[in-house]
């Protein structure tokens, strides 16, 4: 067995520590935000970049602004999609790919919709990775279908100018990368 398939087999029973933690930090920030005025401070704003205030390509992905749906939605899917993609990629690279998708959504953010804040952007990029994998991996028609369903649907929302198409193509091509790069390295250079 390759260090790679036993790291996956021993990160399939480990807990979810990464997105157990960024869930924890979301949800504190996100519960701060009602007692203390965080939105002004740390959600896009426009004019935000130009003002040099390059904190706010990430501090949005902790707070929310559209409330209890927005709140249940994205806590959930960070929940559900984070576990998966934590025990496929690992902790390093989930946060890699939360942070480079949550950037790259709060960029399309600052040029389609220059005000708001929510962690769905970087959670697209753990689903556009989750569709990478699915579409790597030998795996029934099914799960491929589900992989192109997800490709197809970031670049319609892109073409769209929905901020969560470009964290998902972000996702796709990242998620693809960490897993090319798992496949051309030798299994005698990754056993331990």
């Amino acid at each position: 067995m390759t260090a790679r398939a036993a790291h996956l087999n021993m990160s399939r029973t480990r807990l979810p520590v990464t997105t157990a933690t960024v869930f924890a930090i979301t949800a504190a920030a996100t519960t701060l935000q009602y007692f203390f005025p965080l939105l002004p401070l740390f959600e896009r704003q426009p004019g935000a970049l130009a003002a040099h205030e390059y904190w706010r390509l990430i501090t949005p992905i902790f707070l929310h602004r559209e409330g209890w749906r927005q709140i249940v939605f994205d806590f959930t899917a960070l929940a559900i999609i984070g576990t998966i993609v934590e025990r496929i990629f690992g902790g390093r690279r989930w946060l890699a790919l939360y942070f480079a998708a949550g950037v790259a959504g709060e960029l399309a953010g600052f040029a389609w919709k220059p005000l708001g804040a929510g962690s769905s952007v970087a959670i697209c990029g753990l689903l556009g990775a989750l569709a990478a994998w699915l579409l790597r991996n030998p795996r029934p028609m099914q799960s491929r279908f589900g992989g192109i369903v997800i490709l197809i649907g970031a670049v319609i929302l892109t073409a769209l100018r929905d901020l969560h198409g470009p964290p998902l193509l972000a996702g796709i091509v990242l998620g693809w990368v960490m897993l090319r790069g798992d496949s051309q390295q030798s299994p005698a250079s990754i056993q331990r």
